[in-house]
């Protein structure tokens, strides 16, 4: 019995290092771990030149790109626009205790947190550039989304966007970001999958321009925002996260901390803090014996946590957590399968999580 938690993206440039050399070290770092841009024949055209026109059609229509921006870090603004790396953000609009809020979000991948960043919207030729912060991420492993704060006053033509986490899955979806300074619509995706976090759906093979568009939004046929693209696979599919995170993502901006359900399906494991992450997972006989340890890599994936759950050999599992940044066991969440019930220990000082 063995998983792991390999999530595989062809998605935007990593942030982590912003000098072009060391992008180009990233991009070959990706490239020998199989995070590989696909090679198949160009898309026949953008839908936009640049930023030269609109690209929601009807009298109207407002452009999306009043909506979506392309995203810059800050300390690479003195950089040509062309040799800086670049990615994608949406505006939204929310309430926070009865308050009306228009805030930004992008992919947790593509920022650091803290880090300053511009956001270039466009109303036909006319720029207009918006600066903001990265204030919070999303959990780790089980979510790709972080929080933007913006100015108090913002342009009056900027049009945030509606979130709405309620999928419907015979409904087509449309995904729009960044792609090589240009604005790309992937659109007529297929739903395949929402496991309350993440949300699958096809993605065209003649998309090749994939690096930019991390940090875009997943409409539905009513411009409503459900999730924020995080990547896409060789295999032709696309990830987002799901907007349902993102009251989690106020909350601990305001209050200083959010628990964050541990949902797979119909169980529901137990919560974690939003800023810790799930280092190692085991599986434990009725009698507490060890069946099986592993670490937790990229993403926690469903599929596997939801194969060990029906091994008839399982019955505790235990998802050891630290600090996001830190392989540092600091708790331990069990989860009993057959009461349904969860609870929380303390780690033993010095024992190996193989034993």
């Amino acid at each position: 019995m063995k998983f792991t938690g390999n999530f595989l993206f062809a998605c935007c440039v990593a942030v982590g290092v912003l000098s072009s050399a060391s992008v180009a070290n990233a991009q070959s770092a990706w490239l020998k771990n199989g995070l590989r841009l696909a090679k198949t024949p160009l898309l026949r055209a953008p839908l936009t030149d640049g930023i030269d026109r609109a690209v929601w059609r009807g009298a109207k229509a407002p452009d999306i790109r009043l909506s979506v921006a392309r995203l810059d870090h800050a300390i690479l603004l003195n950089y040509p626009m062309d040799k800086r790396p670049h990615s994608t953000a949406f505006l939204f609009h929310t309430h926070y205790k009865g308050i009306r809020e228009v805030w930004a979000v992008t992919a947790n991948h593509v920022v650091q947190p803290g880090e300053k960043v511009r956001l270039t919207f466009y109303d036909h030729k006319k720029e207009i550039p918006v600066d903001g912060q990265v204030v919070q991420l999303g959990p780790a492993l089980l979510s790709d989304a972080a929080l933007i704060k913006l100015p108090a006053s913002l342009p009056q033509e900027l049009r945030p966007l509606a979130l709405n986490a309620q999928m419907r899955p015979q409904e087509k979806l449309t995904t729009w970001g960044y792609a090589s300074n240009k604005l790309y619509q992937i659109k007529d995706l297929t739903f395949e999958k929402n496991n309350t976090r993440f949300i699958r759906t096809d993605f065209p093979s003649t998309q090749t321009k994939r690096s930019g568009l991390c940090g875009g939004p997943l409409l539905n046929a009513q411009g409503q925002a459900q999730g924020i693209h995080c990547g896409s696979t060789e295999e032709d599919k696309a990830y987002a996260a799901s907007v349902s995170v993102i009251p989690f993502l106020l909350k601990a901006y305001y209050e200083g901390n959010a628990d964050i359900p541990l949902f797979m399906k119909q169980y529901q494991l137990g919560t974690i803090h939003i800023e810790e992450r799930i280092w190692y997972m085991q599986c434990l006989s009725k009698e507490g014996m060890l069946i099986n340890a592993e670490p937790v890599y990229d993403q926690l994936h469903q599929s596997d946590v939801l194969s060990l759950l029906s091994d008839p050999e399982v019955r505790y599992m235990r998802f050891l957590l630290g600090p996001r940044y830190e392989n540092k066991i600091i708790r331990i969440l069990v989860y009993d399968k057959q009461t349904q019930k969860y609870w929380f220990e303390k780690p033993t000082p010095g024992r190996n999580f193989y034993e």
